[in-house]
């Protein structure tokens, strides 16, 4: 087993327990939908953690030629823990009677402070001298730069904030920018592939 399957095996199961709990607090809900009205901005939040964990797992990938050392696992494992972690305070509590509104800006906070954490572990990741070679050019690094510290101002602002209409339009940007980025990676893969 070489270390980039023995770090992705590690890895798949960090992602597992957050897409694993992400799917039981969804399916809580369900059984809960007399009781408790589903919150859509519990369900957005819980969906987002799913989509970076699903993301994070396939985006390993791009590290499978790096020397693994530990101080750098660790670095990666930080994203893949912060995700897992939120996972499970986002979980709503069903046996309460709390209303899962109150629960969403209760756990807010601490939700989306790991969630900022997420893209300033990605910058340091790409500091990484092996890693500077798969961006093809320090003008793509500083916009995907400039893309990841907005990501991160968003999380912080969603973390400090009330108001569930300024909720809705800071996640909806976040949905279109990390589309965008997605669009945008695919679109240099494939034409990196066919050069």
């Amino acid at each position: 087993m070489s270390a980039f399957e023995f770090v992705l095996v590690s890895f798949a199961i960090m992602i597992g327990f957050a897409v694993s709990e992400v799917l039981a607090g969804w399916g809580e809900q369900i059984r809960a939908r007399d009781r408790l009205r589903p919150h859509a901005l519990q369900i957005a939040s819980s969906a987002f953690i799913l989509y970076f964990s699903l993301q994070y797992l396939w985006g390993l990938w791009l590290l499978r030629g790096v020397d693994w050392t530990f101080p750098f696992f660790l670095l990666v494992a930080a994203p893949a823990l912060a995700l897992a972690l939120a996972s499970h305070i986002t979980r709503v509590d069903t046996s309460s009677d709390v209303s899962l509104r109150e629960q969403y800006f209760r756990n807010s906070r601490p939700v989306y402070s790991l969630l900022a954490s997420f893209p300033i572990v990605l910058i340091a990741i790409s500091l990484v001298p092996d890693l500077r070679e798969s961006v093809p050019s320090p003008i793509d690094f500083v916009a995907i730069t400039i893309v990841r510290l907005a990501v991160f101002a968003s999380f912080v602002s969603l973390a400090w904030s009330r108001s569930e209409r300024f909720h809705w339009v800071v996640l909806l940007t976040i949905w279109l920018i990390s589309i965008a980025f997605m669009v945008r990676l695919l679109t240099y893969s494939l034409v990196g592939a066919a050069a």
